[in-house]
């Protein structure tokens, strides 16, 4: 994996998406056929995601970071909702880390995450959207609470709450390490970036909200001895997660 910043005022190498460059500065331009390019910002979980979908393929890719809070014209013009990820396959931009995520699995059939029957992959299909609208939401309401203690009590609970629903499926499911038994798949893919943050959680005082959640405590120790989850794991990730949630 390569990575590097753009800046759009910096004579920095651009690619070129169609007929939309992502730089506008001057340079050589990079053919996408054979190749991906993942825009990201280096502590988005959604991204994280992606990442380690593009691990467990064995796929070479590239890294363009941007700055979230100063968002060139040249990824909104990729991303209509302005959101990272975003995939550049084959001259194409692909948006929302789910989306990325299928797409990567039809693509590079090696190894296959997500299963094989219907029901399974329905099953698979929704568990990702309830970490995305349930699980994931409450950790920004919790994390951007900017100290109001009601955000913060919403945040756990919901949180909290999201975390028992998965102890039960974990439960429900047997024998693991993984979400859906002893294969790694999507979901996992999709919730590696909740564990992977968790000593932050820890060092703001909600590491509490995994008490008890037996099952749910192994599952994300088995997720962060994963190579995938590990090569995945921005540098630094716990500091600057702290810092962010800190306000430092």
């Amino acid at each position: 994996m390569r990575a590097r910043r753009v800046d759009d005022d910096a004579a920095v190498l651009w690619l070129e998406v169609g007929t939309v460059p992502l730089s506008e500065t001057p340079g050589r331009s990079v053919k996408m056929s054979s190749t991906y390019t993942l825009i990201s910002f280096d502590l988005c979980p959604y991204v994280e995601r992606s990442r380690v979908v593009l691990h467990e393929k064995g796929q070479a890719f590239e890294q363009v970071f941007i700055d979230l809070k100063n968002k060139p014209d040249w990824f909104l013009k990729l991303s209509p909702r302005g959101k990272v990820p975003v995939l550049v396959a084959d001259e194409v931009p692909i948006f929302e880390s789910s989306v990325i995520n299928e797409f990567l699995d039809e693509v590079l059939p090696e190894p296959a995450l997500l299963p094989q029957g219907a029901v399974e992959r329905a099953r698979a299909r929704a568990w990702i959207a309830f970490a995305n609208d349930v699980l994931m939401e409450g950790l920004a309401t919790l994390w951007f609470a900017g100290g109001d203690p009601l955000r913060v009590e919403q945040g756990r609970a919901t949180v909290r709450s999201a975390l028992e629903r998965i102890e039960g499926a974990l439960r429900e499911r047997g024998e693991g390490p993984y979400f859906a038994g002893a294969s790694f798949g999507l979901v996992d893919a999709t919730l590696a970036p909740v564990f992977t943050r968790w000593a932050s959680m820890e060092a703001m005082g909600w590491g509490d909200l995994l008490d008890g959640l037996e099952q749910a405590q192994a599952y994300s120790q088995a997720l962060l001895a994963r190579e995938s989850v590990q090569a995945a794991r921005a540098e630094g990730l716990t500091e600057k997660m702290v810092e962010l949630l800190r306000g430092e």
